[in-house]
C-alpha cells in the first residue's frame, strides 16, 4: 500500500509547530514560508523515517498547498521512496519521479 502525503493545512502532523488559523471555514497559514519551510522539513523527516524501509514504494502527494510547501516535502520524500506520484484530488494521477534505491 501506497503511503498519501496531504499537504493541506488539515494535516496536524506535518504542520505541527506551525501557526494555523481558521477564518470562515478556511485555514490560512500565519507562520511566514521562511519558518514554516523549516518546521514542515523537519515533521515529513519524521513522517518518512517512521515508515519502515520495505513499504517505501510509493508515496502520493496531495491537497491543496503553496508550492514551496510541495518543493520541501518532495524533496525529502525523493530518494526515500521508489515512486513519487502527485495527485490533483480529482482522479489525475503524474508520476513526478521514479527510480529503483
Amino acid at each position: 500500500m501506497a503511503l498519501v502525503i496531504n499537504l493541506g493545512l488539515d494535516n496536524a502532523e506535518l504542520y505541527s509547530g506551525c501557526e494555523i488559523e481558521e477564518v470562515g471555514g478556511r485555514k490560512n497559514l500565519l507562520t511566514p514560508p521562511s519558518e514554516a519551510g523549516n518546521i514542515i522539513g523537519k515533521n515529513i523527516a519524521e513522517i518518512v523515517a517512521a515508515v519502515p524501509a520495505a513499504e517505501r514504494d510509493q508515496v502520493t502527494l496531495t491537497g491543496p498547498m503553496a508550492v514551496w510547501a510541495y518543493l520541501v516535502v518532495f524533496h525529502a520524500v525523493l530518494h526515500a521512496f521508489n515512486r513519487v506520484v502527485y495527485s490533483d484530488g480529482r482522479g489525475n494521477d503524474l508520476a513526478i519521479a521514479a527510480h529503483g534505491r
